[in-house]
């Protein structure tokens, strides 16, 4: 039965009401923090039933990311279809939000002391870039990144532009009710400004030409008992751009020093983790092994990790209450830039003696 104390009854069951599933036995919340998802255990097996953020759900994000989900499935990479409707769409719109549901994979989430699996989520980072790379769907359309902030309505062609986070920078400066806060601010809109001239324009056009996932974090693996990736999944940010940002994103939630986080609590799923020059030398070693990076791309990894890191605070601070939206962005914000500011040099000849 569904329950009234965790969902919209109405709603849900006139969503799962448009697939053929037999009897429903049970549907339960299982967590997200953009969207809402549920597990729902029926006569005809059990299923996965996601809420999509309202900023990717139009229909050219829709169509961008259930093409690519088949483009990847026929090259071996393991995710899943959407399951059909009864007129055989791939998803349900209803009072303007829209519903997926996909079949139910057995699997456990990343085991963050184990260094096998940090192998593994590379490898298989670089197995979707590969599969990926040849998708060229008909229909794109700009990227709606921190609309949902209300400082700005403007969109890009590309994530993590840093003109954009320039413009909502410029805004937390405005919140900032310290000296010492404005200070913090102004060493973060430096560097965005550094990123608008090493991080954009030709400089950026020539480490594109990928299809990245976009949200490549533990919270969107699933692993098998034995280590291995048996599910990528949420490509609701799924697009052309530079798979350097996708290695950034690798880096900071699978190459840090163990740490337990919580899918569903996006303060957890954005602290600023202690990163580990091991374990980043074990991620970027095996991502390389199988998908070579170019050495434009490698000199690129800091500038990907500074701007996806800006992105992940900015992105995070609409999911908090307005009232705690600076300490939000604010807290250790300087942390993991300082890291690779120190460490990059080593890591870099360490992983890259050849490129």
């Amino acid at each position: 039965m569904i329950s009234r104390s965790t969902v919209d009854t109405v709603d849900l069951q006139a969503v799962l009401a448009e697939y053929e599933l037999g009897t429903i036995y049970s549907v339960t919340g299982a967590g997200g923090t953009a969207g809402r998802t549920w597990k729902v255990r029926t006569s005809t097996g059990d299923y996965f039933l996601r809420l999509r953020g309202l900023r990717t759900s139009s229909e050219a994000r829709l169509l961008y990311d259930h093409g690519l989900r088949e483009h990847l499935i026929a090259r071996g990479v393991p995710t899943v279809s959407a399951v059909r409707t009864r007129t055989g769409e791939r998803w349900v719109r209803t009072k303007g939000r829209v519903y997926e549901l996909y079949p139910f994979v057995v699997g456990r989430q990343f085991r963050p002391e184990s260094e096998g699996e940090i192998a593994e989520a590379a490898r298989a980072l670089a197995e979707f870039h590969r599969a990926a790379a040849d998708y060229r769907p008909q229909v794109q359309e700009p990227v709606a990144q921190y609309t949902t902030l209300g400082f700005s309505d403007e969109v890009s062609d590309r994530l993590d532009d840093p003109r954009l986070q320039l413009v909502n920078m410029l805004k937390v400066r405005e919140m900032a009710s310290s000296k010492h806060e404005r200070e913090l601010v102004d060493r973060c809109i430096a560097r965005v400004r550094a990123l608008m001239r090493s991080y954009a324009g030709t400089k950026y056009d020539r480490l594109a030409g990928w299809v990245v996932h976009g949200d490549y974090t533990p919270a969107n693996l699933l692993f098998s008992e034995e280590g291995e990736v048996v599910g990528i999944f949420d490509l609701d940010w799924a697009m052309p751009g530079t798979r350097c940002r996708d290695v950034a994103d690798g880096l900071y939630f699978f190459a840090s020093v163990p740490r337990r986080i919580d899918p569903s609590d996006i303060w957890s799923l954005t602290e600023a983790a202690d990163l580990d020059l091991d374990r980043c030398t074990i991620f970027l070693e095996a991502y390389h092994e199988v998908a070579p990076l170019l050495r434009h791309e490698v000199d690129a990894i800091p500038y990907a990790f500074a701007g996806r890191w800006f992105s992940v605070r900015l992105e995070g601070m609409a999911k908090v209450d307005a009232s705690e939206r600076f300490r939000f962005f604010s807290r250790d914000i300087e942390k993991p830039l300082l890291w690779f500011d120190r460490n990059w040099p080593l890591l870099r000849d360490r992983t890259f003696r050849t490129s």
